[in-house]
């Protein structure tokens, strides 16, 4: 029996996936990201410092945030820049805001029709539509926070730069903005209890759970390198402790931990490692959800991306009590130097290297995205659950498939940069 799924539905970019089982077992499974090349890193070699913010923030039309602030932390750390504590404020809440779109993007629109058996949304209605105005409501929301730091733009933001931000919104906005959060709770937690109240598959994995660890805090826009099998190290240990390894039938590079093997990055990671760092509320949901310990069961991402947007939202509203209005975006001054950043986008870590010469010119640049961190997991594990369920019918193995995947949120636009 073989399967081939030649495009797989609801997620951002293009793959797919072909398996074959033949005498009861598999003998036969890849993952096929066919979304072409696109050379993000070859462009930016030539071009200066202050344009790679906006040109990396192109790789992603639903994490440019995330792509920008790591590629600016890369260069200022290459040219010996540090910001003040305001800009990095600012950098959290759009960073925070950002996930937490992203986040219900995922869960409303891409996985929940996985369990109700349907192949989109839109089949869900009418009888979801109080969910979908939950919604609307929810990423009017978020949206509008990360625009106002943005200049006026949720998607591919104008105002962060290297250095700082061109301008902020004023004290005004500022008010409205924390204003709009408290209404959002109760939508918040709507949206939560449908996506815990949902039957997971039963998956038990060996991936390695890996995310940034930042004392005091629930680590976003920095941290340490950890997981659950001990790891740990700084940024300029990243290519000690992982290598990427290409494949000739997928355009995406898989990346494993040197001398073990398959990671798992993403909110079911950041959750499992590190939930006495949520806020009380976000951590007392996650015990609630089964996410206390080293919970490494994929389809649980889902869980714990709900689970997060409550954390970003109580965030968000903190941290807009803090920042302080105005522009303030000192004079850089280009020098030669090589800079390495990791961060925690929606799907999880991201790498971004730099070197640049004594004129601010890019002369080599390295990227690593949170699928590529999973890809060779999310192989292994759907080898794991079709040979659990191989007495099943094709259809419900295919289908089991698909939920998967989608459970890991992947950006196969973002893996083929």
């Amino acid at each position: 029996m073989k399967i081939k799924i030649d495009y797989l539905g609801r997620v951002e970019g293009e793959a797919g996936v072909e398996f074959e089982i033949r005498g009861g077992k598999l003998r036969r499974l890849r993952i096929n990201i066919w979304e072409p090349p696109r050379f993000f890193e070859g462009m930016l070699v030539g071009r200066s410092f202050d344009e790679v913010p906006d040109i990396v923030a192109r790789i992603c039309g639903i994490c440019p945030v995330s792509h920008m602030v790591t590629s600016i932390r890369a260069i200022e750390k290459a040219i010996g820049f540090e910001p003040d504590e305001n800009v990095l404020l600012a950098r959290k809440i759009m960073s925070y805001s950002q996930i937490a779109s992203s986040h219900l993007v995922h869960l409303v629109m891409l996985a929940l029709p996985d369990y109700y058996g349907r192949s989109s949304f839109m089949e869900l209605l009418p009888g979801e539509e109080a969910l979908l105005k939950k919604f609307i409501r929810l990423k009017d929301v978020f949206n509008g926070i990360t625009a106002a730091f943005g200049g006026g733009r949720a998607l591919h933001p104008v105002s962060m730069v290297v250095g700082g931000f061109t301008a902020l919104p004023d004290e005004g906005r500022i008010r409205g903005l924390r204003s709009g959060l408290p209404a959002a709770g109760e939508d918040m937690m709507d949206v939560f209890k449908t996506v815990s109240a949902l039957e997971l598959p039963d998956l038990k994995t060996d991936s390695e759970l890996v995310a940034l660890s930042e004392e005091g805090g629930y680590a976003v826009n920095k941290g340490r390198i950890s997981s659950d099998m001990g790891l740990d190290g700084e940024e300029e240990d990243y290519e000690r402790l992982f290598h990427e390894k290409e494949v000739p039938y997928s355009n995406a590079k898989k990346t494993a931990v040197r001398g073990r093997g398959a990671l798992m990055v993403g909110a079911l990671s950041r959750v499992s490692l590190h939930p006495d760092r949520l806020s009380e509320s976000a951590r007392k949901l996650a015990l609630e959800s089964g996410l206390a310990g080293k919970n490494k069961n994929p389809f649980y991402n889902i869980r714990a991306q709900a689970v997060e947007i409550v954390h970003f939202t109580e965030e968000c509203r903190a941290l807009l009590d803090k920042v302080q209005s105005g522009t303030a975006l000192p004079k850089l001054r280009p020098k030669e130097g090589e800079g390495a950043a990791l961060t925690e986008a929606p799907r999880g870590l991201l790498y971004h290297r730099y070197a640049v010469d004594r004129r601010g010119v890019v002369r080599k640049a390295d990227i690593v995205t949170p699928t590529a961190h999973n890809y060779l997991g999310i192989e292994e594990n759907l080898r794991r659950l079709i040979e659990n369920n191989i007495d099943k019918p094709a259809e419900r193995i295919r289908l089991l498939a698909e939920a998967l995947i989608r459970a890991y949120d992947p950006c196969f636009s973002c893996s083929v940069h």
